[in-house]
């Protein structure tokens, strides 16, 4: 015959069971919460970090482009409408860089879509012949042109790069000689 304090032990036994198995279950719910957390953050930045990837060839592609059709002619480049609103971009054409005058280009790669462009200013010298931050018109180097690309994707407040290199006429200025003074 089991007695009171023997049936006591046995259903509070019992219920501290339940008690310990809900507590289980709840720290288990907490770290799957907090792991399903951190991977949702990491597989987010891995697609942030490979779209960054992809706009940062498009840009690198870009300037290939361009430094390309302006070392084949100067013209390609120096002619352009130059302002930072006149939008060019470059395509392929019978294995030659074309730069076209305005406009974007679309391009969609694993599933993005990105759009990049770019614009070319004039560029000014001063008188130790380093570029001027802000262009001088009476300081005109007309072998140096500005070329900025800028890549864009994702939705209306989506992600951009932008970034400016110098492209300069070096094919056809071997030599500087501004006089015959000195030469026999």
């Amino acid at each position: 015959m089991k007695t009171f304090s023997s049936q006591f032990l046995t259903h509070t036994q019992k219920g501290s069971l339940l008690i310990e198995v809900l507590i289980v279950i709840s720290i288990l719910a907490i770290i799957l919460s907090l792991g399903a957390q951190a991977t949702l953050v990491g597989l987010t930045a891995t697609k942030t970090s490979g779209d960054k990837d992809v706009a940062v060839g498009l840009m690198n592609e870009t300037f290939e482009a361009v430094h390309s059709a302006s070392d084949e002619k100067w013209q390609n480049i120096f002619t352009l409408t130059k302002t930072s609103a006149n939008h060019h971009y470059a395509t392929s054409s019978t294995g030659k860089w074309v730069l076209n005058n305005n406009g974007d280009e679309m391009v969609v790669i694993n599933g993005v879509t990105y759009t990049r462009y770019f614009y070319v200013e004039n560029v000014s010298r001063d008188s130790a012949r380093s570029i001027e931050y802000t262009y001088n018109s009476a300081n005109d180097d007309p072998s140096t042109q500005k070329v900025t690309v800028s890549v864009l994707w994702g939705n209306a407040n989506g992600n951009s790069l932008s970034t400016s290199q110098y492209a300069s006429r070096w094919r056809n200025k071997v030599c500087a000689q501004s006089s015959w003074a000195g030469v026999s």
